[in-house]
């Protein structure tokens, strides 16, 4: 693999200028350890860091997750700008109703930006990233208001808002989640949209490339042509899939690895670089450096002028992407990073 890699990276090493850096972000989630031993060894090769620290509540709180805010956490992040995470999650399932009821009306929409803004800047963080998926189609108009608002008020305070969103090809996908994000407002309003490059293949259909090449094309095409470029950044797959028919359980790079080397089978790679192997009646696609090279290369070679890469997620990658990581960042980043917090800040969040 190390050769096929070296090819890659040295591919990678000429599709942009040697002056060029791009942005490298990284959700990190707060239920893995392995997630802080990979921020703690690699945190350098990082321009940003989004920790999964928030949950949105139905009644427009905003959660503390089980680790939320952890001191050993946030020293790791350091050098990075830290712009935590808040998501829609729900008992386990995002829910697109919560969004519908929290920013249903101009004083909820009011009351949650506020409180956002408010936790920014309390903390010392950098931002935050607004992570609300399946946003209804009918609550499009409603969530754009809503990025719009908190949008101004973090720039009034020289905070960065960040918008992750569901990845389409075109506005006419207008179902729940691509349907409530107009990613023309978003752009104009939020200074990076993450866009979520995985999952064309995905557990309930058939099996196939988490993120085919084609696919990584036509959504960056339609990105650029409603999202000032130097915003978008593309967030592609740190994990995999092991299929059997339509039913599928995620895997990370070494359990995707070790399980080939028990049911003895071989890794290839397919036309799109994606790492994949078969095994009594299952197939399981994975990503591996290679395959996370040359998606990195295929996009800085036809989309030169996008902001950068996120990654779902800390904890599941193989360790040699760092090495690509490390390449996209360049020189490093211009951007300062977090102040630490006022000590009456400093608290470990006890559950959700």
């Amino acid at each position: 693999m190390r050769s096929r890699l070296t090819a890659l990276l040295l591919f990678f090493g000429a599709a942009f200028p040697a002056t060029a850096a791009y942005t490298t972000s990284v959700w990190i989630p707060t239920w893995d350890p392995n997630a802080l031993t990979t921020v703690q060894r690699h945190a350098g090769a990082m321009t940003e860091s989004n920790p999964g620290w928030y949950n949105l509540g139905n009644d427009g709180s905003i959660g503390r997750n089980s680790g939320a805010e952890d001191p050993t956490m946030r020293a790791a992040m350091t050098g990075t700008l830290l712009i935590p995470t808040i998501k829609n999650n729900a008992g386990g399932q995002f829910s697109g109703a919560v969004v519908a009821n929290v920013l249903g009306s101009p004083s909820g929409r009011e009351s949650h930006a506020q409180a956002l803004a408010q936790l920014v800047i309390t903390k010392g963080f950098d931002g935050i990233d607004i992570d609300y998926e399946l946003v209804p189609a009918s609550s499009r108009d409603a969530f754009s208001s809503f990025v719009q608002l908190l949008g101004t008020k973090l720039h009034q305070s020289g905070k960065k808002l960040s918008v992750t969103v569901a990845a389409k090809t075109n506005d006419s996908q207008s179902w729940d989640g691509p349907g409530g994000e107009d990613w023309r407002v978003l752009g104009a309003s939020a200074d990076s949209i993450k866009i979520m490059a995985y999952d064309k293949h995905y557990p309930g259909g058939p099996a196939g490339d988490i993120s085919p090449l084609t696919w990584l094309d036509q959504i960056a095409t339609y990105a650029e042509s409603t999202i000032p470029a130097g915003k978008i950044v593309f967030g592609l797959p740190w994990y995999g899939y092991d299929w059997n028919g339509t039913n599928a359980g995620s895997l990370t790079y070494d359990e995707a690895h070790n399980l080939a080397l028990r049911v003895g089978a071989t890794v290839t790679h397919d036309a799109d670089g994606e790492a994949t192997f078969s095994y009594s009646g299952h197939t399981v696609y994975f990503q591996d450096a290679s395959s996370y090279a040359k998606k990195v290369a295929y996009l800085t070679s036809r989309h030169a002028g996008i902001a950068g890469f996120a990654h779902w997620r800390a904890g599941a990658e193989d360790p040699a992407m760092w090495d690509v990581v490390s390449s996209l960042k360049g020189g490093g980043s211009s951007n300062s990073p977090a102040t630490p917090p006022p000590t009456s800040g400093r608290r470990r969040a006890a559950g959700r």
